[in-house]
């Protein structure tokens, strides 16, 4: 398990009275959430508890109907669309379902966010920042092989190098392990650690993969009932005699 031996307290993501409905059904309610930089932040919830609904009003995919997303310092909701993309740059989205473009390779698809988003002065860095990209998740040599040649372990590396290569400040993980034997999944997970530490990014991970949880989290939040129910590091909620936080553990 992570220890939080992070000094900073910068909080990059602050949600206050997350309200988020559809119809009669309270997906979130009253919901919060503090992620401190340099810190892996997990939300553990049930399926369909709201986790997804939850990543998607962060970075302003579905409009939350009360509450305040505050992201480094700038609030969701009063951001124009020419300012939420310029956020979005600085936040990377790990899929569930790794989202690569089968007709390209490996090489075409890290291209892909640099072209839309690198400055065109800067256009003549792009091989660099693939290889870089490419060489922190270790299959350097993948780069001119297409997605359908690489293993589902492969594949959500390539995903993560994808994610890795404009250098965000905040990463969304999204059931990262979810398709994976417990062996691949286990690496994926120590691979999201060791770019916690060499990239001090800042992450929330969404996940009901309990090897996942215990490997990368700083602090697990319990999403239980539409609400922040409990939250502390993985040993102290595996200690919890809470017979809903105990269900997840046993």
């Amino acid at each position: 398990m992570v220890q939080n031996n992070n000094s900073n307290d910068q909080i990059v993501i602050n949600i206050k009275g997350l309200k988020k409905s559809f119809g009669d059904n309270n997906v979130l309610k009253d919901f919060n959430l503090e992620l401190h930089k340099g810190d892996n932040l997990v939300v553990l919830g049930k399926s369909g508890s709201g986790k997804s609904v939850l990543i998607k009003c962060i970075i302003g995919l579905m409009k939350q109907d009360a509450g305040s997303i505050n992201v480094f310092g700038k609030e969701i909701m009063d951001l124009s669309q020419e300012e939420l993309d310029e956020m979005r740059v600085k936040i990377g989205f790990l899929f569930q379902s790794n989202a690569l473009y089968d007709s390209m390779t490996i090489k075409e698809n890290l291209e892909f966010p640099l072209r839309r988003h690198l400055q065109r002065e800067n256009m003549d860095k792009v091989d660099d920042l693939i290889i870089e990209a490419l060489d922190s998740v270790g299959l350097k040599d993948t780069i001119n092989m297409m997605p359908a040649e690489l293993s589902g372990g492969m594949r959500k590396r390539i995903a993560l190098a994808r994610t890795l290569i404009l250098k965000p400040e905040i990463i969304l993980y999204d059931e990262p392990t979810t398709g994976l034997d417990p062996i691949t999944g286990k690496e994926i997970s120590n691979l999201m650690l060791e770019i916690q530490k060499k990239y001090n990014t800042s992450s929330i991970i969404i996940s009901h993969d309990m090897n996942c949880v215990k490997i990368t989290s700083n602090k697990v939040i319990m999403l239980i009932d539409g609400t922040c129910y409990a939250m502390g590091t993985y040993e102290e909620l595996s200690n919890s005699k809470d017979l809903k936080i105990q269900q997840f553990f046993n």
